[in-house]
């Protein structure tokens, strides 16, 4: 019942979806020309080299002997791109006498990720506390004042968050790249995506009830970090819930930039992370055993909060007896 609530609060909060979207494209954009001031000047300078356009000029005889069936030519070419005085080797040592610069350009590069992360980080942290309000008293806080009103905590929840994400998605891509590099494809494919779900939904697990307890119960980072009895209890639950959850997302995406050819990720992509706020805080509220509102007229509530057996079975009960009362009222 906690993916259904999620998905009811992503409805009934859409809005916040669009509000991602303004401000993942305003930051992606200034990343973009970050990015692309450091990149472009070292790679426009390799790409117009005489020792690349050789490279280029051998590249385009061998494909021409090739389609010509003319193998003499084709073995020129050959040796002229790939002998060892060849022009490819000429392209490495370009490179490698440029790798001073390119480590730079690739340390910045990583540097602006962080950065583009951090501050989406907060943008997160804003709408999560916007969904906090109104989980607890249904009102309604504007972004900008959430934005405002959290900077402080939002800028402590990201230096620690964002670092922690970055290195468990290093290692992810890493052991992908391991598996795709060892295996044949298809059980490759199949073993890399496993993997990622997996590595997501435990990131997911263990870091997902930091920010709702600092937003909710006005926690301080570190007593976030510390999970009491009950919720350690609930995390095989909550590791279950985010693996459905990620898999999920994974599929509307396909579907949406197969179908689409790509235009729906527009909105797709920020509700992906719009969802996954809504998870965290229901997985938080039930677990702390807190009433919110689901709609203005649904408030679900926890009694059964530490027993297992029971674990989110509440919100179906609260759900039966709120339609039967509305039944009855109806009579």
């Amino acid at each position: 019942m906690l993916f259904r609530n999620s998905i009811k609060l992503l409805m009934e909060n859409f809005k916040g979806v669009y509000k991602i979207l303004l401000y993942k494209f305003i930051v992606s954009l200034i990343a973009g020309a970050l990015f692309a001031a450091m990149i472009l000047p070292e790679l426009i300078e390799i790409v117009n080299s005489v020792e690349t356009q050789a490279l280029w000029l051998d590249i385009q005889a061998m494909f021409k002997a090739f389609f010509a069936a003319n193998g003499s030519a084709l073995e020129m070419a050959k040796a002229s791109i790939f002998g060892l005085d060849g022009t490819l080797n000429g392209v490495v040592k370009l490179i490698l006498s440029k790798m001073t610069a390119i480590v730079l350009t690739a340390i910045g590069c990583v540097a602006v990720y962080l950065l583009k992360r951090f501050t989406e980080t907060l943008c997160y942290f804003a709408v999560g506390s916007s969904l906090n309000d109104r989980m607890s008293a249904y009102a309604e806080t504007p972004f900008i004042a959430s934005y405002v009103q959290n900077l402080g905590k939002a800028s402590r929840y990201a230096l620690v968050y964002v670092p922690s994400v970055f290195l468990l998605d290093a290692v992810t891509i890493s052991l992908s790249l391991l598996v795709l590099t060892n295996l044949n494809i298809f059980p490759a494919l199949f073993l890399s995506v496993t993997l990622i779900v997996v590595m997501q939904a435990t990131k997911l697990t263990f870091t997902g009830l930091w920010m709702p307890s600092m937003t909710a119960d006005n926690k301080p980072l570190k007593q976030s970090f510390a999970y009491d009895k009950t919720e350690r209890k609930q995390l095989p639950k909550i590791f279950s819930t985010y693996v459905v959850t990620v898999y999920g997302v994974i599929i509307l995406n396909v579907i949406a930039a197969v179908c689409t050819f790509g235009s729906a990720l527009l909105i797709t992509v920020p509700a992906s992370y719009m969802l996954f706020i809504c998870v965290q805080y229901v997985n938080y509220y039930t677990i702390k055993g807190k009433k919110y509102f689901i709609t203005y007229d649904k408030i679900a509530s926890n009694p059964d909060r530490g027993d297992r057996e029971h674990f989110f079975d509440y919100i179906t009960q609260t759900e039966e007896t709120s339609e039967k009362q509305e039944i009855e009222n109806k009579e």
